[in-house]
């Protein structure tokens, strides 16, 4: 690893910077700064498309393209994130960086089958899996988070372009209004739900669940493939408390998921939590979550 990070530092180096670039760690960020700017900024994606958030190391070209950014808008707590945090500073000392997770209120977990707690101590009743000491990461898919933390990234955008602050300002109330309407829709979809109990690969609508009061259950164990003993404990549990679907991220491998569905006869639904529209992606799991969660709810 030494002699490509000191071909990425020095590059980095002899690099000035861009007003008119940003970086981000994940593909549905790019969409609220295109959103807000008008596409006016180049938006540097840390994780591209079809690679894992946990895992993926950024290459020399990103890296250059992070070391010309005024702004870093983190998600906080990612795999990669935790790897490379500690070394951004070494790429661009005047680089600002604005880590979304530290303006909301975050879950831990432990594993995928117990139980885990928000900061504040209050108990929970969803399943996640650990994402580095135990935070949960997939703050996004919220609705209700990302209306907290819309005005936190208006704010750090002005800031750092501010010759784009006036087009920031204009484009906001669009914007809002988008994300007001899916907090909105999502509201009267949990509202209407009897059956709210669903299987997942990934746990990733941690967020999600707990704002509108459903329950994930996640098939993954600390990150890791479930062992035959828990991939048949959820099946019985499926079948036991008529859970009627299991989402899994489409980078995933469906074999596990398969397997799942096909013993316990429940519908295996891909989705796509990285996908660049935010807006589409929450409109299409709220869809999914309508026609499996309430077409399947027990009866009376």
């Amino acid at each position: 690893m030494l002699l490509p990070l000191l071909y990425i530092f020095s590059a980095c180096a002899e690099k000035n910077s861009d007003p008119n670039l940003v970086s981000v760690s994940i593909l549905p960020q790019k969409y609220f700064i295109d959103q807000l700017t008008d596409e006016q900024l180049r938006v540097n994606v840390m994780v591209p498309p079809g690679s894992s958030h946990a895992t993926y190391s950024p290459t020399p070209q990103q890296f250059q393209q992070l070391s010309a950014s005024p702004l870093y808008m983190g998600i906080g707590h990612l795999g990669y994130e935790t790897t490379w945090m500690s070394r951004l500073e070494e790429l661009n000392a005047d680089m600002q960086v604005m880590i979304l997770s530290e303006h909301t209120k975050l879950i831990e977990g432990a594993c995928a089958h117990d139980e885990h707690a928000e900061h504040d101590g209050h108990e929970d009743h969803e399943a996640p899996e650990a994402h580095h000491h135990g935070v949960d990461p997939h703050i996004w898919m919220s609705p209700k988070v990302m209306l907290e933390l819309l005005p936190q990234i208006k704010t750090s955008l002005q800031a750092n372009y501010p010759h784009l602050a006036d087009s920031i300002e204009n484009n906001y109330p669009q914007l809002l209004e988008k994300l007001n309407d899916a907090h909105k829709r999502m509201q009267a979809l949990a509202a209407s739900l009897d059956n709210r109990q669903f299987l997942i690969f990934h746990p990733a609508l941690t967020y999600l669940a707990r704002d509108y009061g459903l329950t994930q259950i996640a098939v993954e164990q600390d990150g890791k493939e479930p062992s035959p003993a828990y991939l048949a404990r959820l099946i019985d549990q499926a079948r036991e408390e008529n859970i009627p679907v299991i989402f899994i991220q489409k980078e995933y491998d469906l074999r596990n998921a398969e397997t799942i569905s096909r013993e316990a006869g429940i519908a295996l639904v891909q989705i796509d939590p990285m996908r660049y529209d935010w807006t589409d992606s929450m409109n299409e799991l709220m869809t999914q979550i309508e026609q499996h969660l309430k077409s399947t709810a027990t009866q009376p």
